[in-house]
């Protein structure tokens, strides 16, 4: 027997998704960061939704201590956030603006990008006056919950605590519309399907959707610091050697101290002093710090061949079509533009306008392209630091050259890095 989707709530009494409405709900497997805020725009466009999410965030106590997931969220992606309304929630909650991006090698000078200032050297200094963000560090779990309970209000949302199972047809009929079937056995008709399930993708993998990408053979590193000075609006990163080192500032005088190294490297330092490598990566810079928390995950790029299964209407986006290298901090920010590349189509064309799917191909296509781009651009960037080639290490310090003697270059790079909301 096959059971269809049913709408709960408290106060009304359950319809199924054909009782609700004639068009069939567009179904986003995921409801993270990027599956949640795509669910909303899709209803804020007029779709139907059904957000499948087994595991959503229930609470978020700004008081408590900050998670280790941590994003530095760039300002195109803040006024997407604004556009959809949730952005002055979050913003209330607890989050830490930055002005500036700083790059140096081991013992070199810092090049600065973002605020308008001429500052370089050994030392990194706060920009005086208001200078205009780059973006917000943003603690995911709290973007998550705010976008999560905006889903659970919405009319045009069904939230569902389930995880997908399959894709199959209602009947054994070829002509049979495709269903999601959820892991409790519901089947659920769709009009399209999104997978923002992340890097193991079971939707991507369900509709044979496959990949190219390795493993770095690295772990990132992150932990987070209560520290005794008071630190810049500006986050920064170290090459040294086969290590890099890198912070995002956080509010009431804390930060996030991260460093990507080998996978050897990190599980040991984990098994034995974290504080004290971490002191020896970062006192020089910050001073004296404690430790609060720590953890590690390894680092892959992995990138999907397609986005979009025509045979089953169904797209990938977010980790589920691209991991990248988190080196600038990009992961998140890329499935943000992901969905604000799709919000813009669903706004101006309806499902069954018939130049909806080759413009939803042509976007996503677009995604793909400079999502390549990109991954490329900082897999490179991570082996070349890496590499301990002489003629590497001229060229990247001949680059760090051009860019300290070129105002309007680093400014370029300042806006492409945080999109700032001054454009």
């Amino acid at each position: 027997m096959i059971k269809h989707l049913t709408k709960n709530q408290p106060d009304e009494q359950s319809q199924s998704i054909e009782q609700l409405n004639v068009q069939l709900p567009w179904v986003v497997v995921g409801g993270g960061m990027v599956g949640a805020a795509m669910a909303l725009a899709l209803a804020e466009a007029g779709r139907k939704v059904v957000v499948l999410e087994p595991y959503p965030e229930t609470e978020f106590d700004p008081t408590g201590e900050y998670d280790l997931r941590i994003s530095a969220v760039t300002a195109d992606n803040i006024a997407l956030l604004d556009a959809l309304g949730v952005w002055p929630q979050v913003a209330g909650s607890r989050v830490q603006e930055f002005v500036q991006l700083a790059v140096r090698e081991e013992g070199g000078d810092w090049l600065q990008f973002g605020a308008d200032t001429e500052l370089s050297g050994k030392s990194l200094h706060q920009p005086a006056g208001s200078a205009v963000p780059l973006g917000y560090m943003v603690e995911n779990k709290a973007l998550q919950w705010v976008l999560t309970e905006r889903l659970k209000a919405h009319d045009r949302v069904i939230y569902r605590t389930e995880g997908f199972a399959k894709i199959a047809r209602a009947n054994e009929s070829e002509d049979a519309a495709w269903n999601v079937v959820t892991d409790t056995g519901e089947y659920i008709p769709y009009q399209f399907l999104i997978g923002a399930d992340g890097i193991s993708s079971r939707v991507r993998n369900a509709v044979g959707i496959g990949t190219a990408g390795a493993s770095y053979q690295e772990r990132c590193l992150l932990a987070t610091v209560s520290v005794a000075e008071e630190i810049p609006a500006a986050t920064w990163q170290t090459f040294c050697g086969r290590e890099v080192h890198a912070l995002l500032p956080l509010a009431n005088q804390q930060a996030c101290l991260i460093v990507y190294a080998d996978t050897a490297e990190i599980k040991g330092w984990q098994k034995n002093n974290v504080e004290a490598e971490l002191f020896q990566r970062f006192g020089g810079e910050i001073g004296a710090f404690t430790l609060k928390n720590f953890g590690s995950f390894p680092l892959k790029h992995q990138h999907a061949l397609r986005y979009y299964e025509p045979s089953f209407n169904a797209l990938v986006i977010g980790d589920a079509a691209h991991g990248v290298h988190p080196l600038a901090g990009q992961g998140v920010n890329l499935g943000l533009r992901d969905v604000a590349a799709v919000r813009n189509l669903v706004r101006k064309f309806t499902d069954d306008n018939a130049e909806f799917v080759v413009k939803l191909q042509q976007v996503l296509k677009q995604r793909q392209i400079e999502n390549a781009l990109m991954g490329q651009g900082l897999d490179s960037i991570a082996r070349i630091f890496r590499s301990e080639h002489p003629f590497l290490q001229v060229a990247r310090r001949s680059a760090f050259s051009v860019l300290a003697r070129t105002k309007k270059l680093r400014s370029m790079v300042g806006r492409f890095a945080g999109a700032s909301l001054s454009k």
